[in-house]
């Protein structure tokens, strides 16, 4: 089983999407599912692999420990984790040369409503955000491991973080 979890308008074929909220004009998740509150309706070791894209900053710092906590009960002891985040030590320093240029507030800050409305604000707006080093030490104390960066968006996604890891 592949998990996309938190998929936004991100959604994957051939992958169980699931998602807090129905995004305006895309297709919705396939179970609706809150990262702060439910657990993940899957069984124990389920899923081979398990996407995160841009979950962790949507959410509260106070929610990272209970969802990590699931994805590792999830996550098969073979299975792949892969988190994709915005490299904050990257998007800082552009936006401190140009703070007024707004694709890159967004990046930190997030939309919040900008580019899906009104409704979707709450949704759509960064709570934390991660340099390579603080998301690896977040990772490793939830007994993740063999943590390497990796690329998977197009080169011009500037901003990418993505960690591949698998369980201890």
């Amino acid at each position: 089983m592949l998990l996309n979890l938190g998929c936004g308008s991100d959604f994957k074929p051939g992958w169980v999407n699931l998602d807090a909220v129905a995004w305006e004009g895309y297709r919705p998740p396939d179970l609706l599912w809150d990262a702060r509150k439910d657990s993940i309706p899957f069984l124990d070791n389920s899923a081979e692999t398990i996407y995160m894209g841009y979950l962790l900053m949507h959410l509260n710092h106070r929610y990272h420990a209970q969802l990590l906590t699931e994805v590792y009960r999830v996550l098969s002891p073979t299975g792949v984790l892969l988190v994709g985040e915005v490299d904050m030590s990257i998007v800082m320093a552009r936006w401190l040369a140009r703070p007024t240029e707004a694709r890159l507030s967004e990046l930190i800050w997030g939309e919040m409503g900008s580019a899906h409305g009104e409704a979707m604000a709450e949704w759509d707006k960064h709570c934390h955000g991660f340099t390579e080093s603080s998301l690896r030490e977040l990772l490793l104390t939830h007994g993740f491991r063999n943590i390497t960066r990796v690329s998977i968006h197009h080169a011009d996604v500037f901003y990418e973080l993505t960690l591949q890891m698998e369980k201890d």
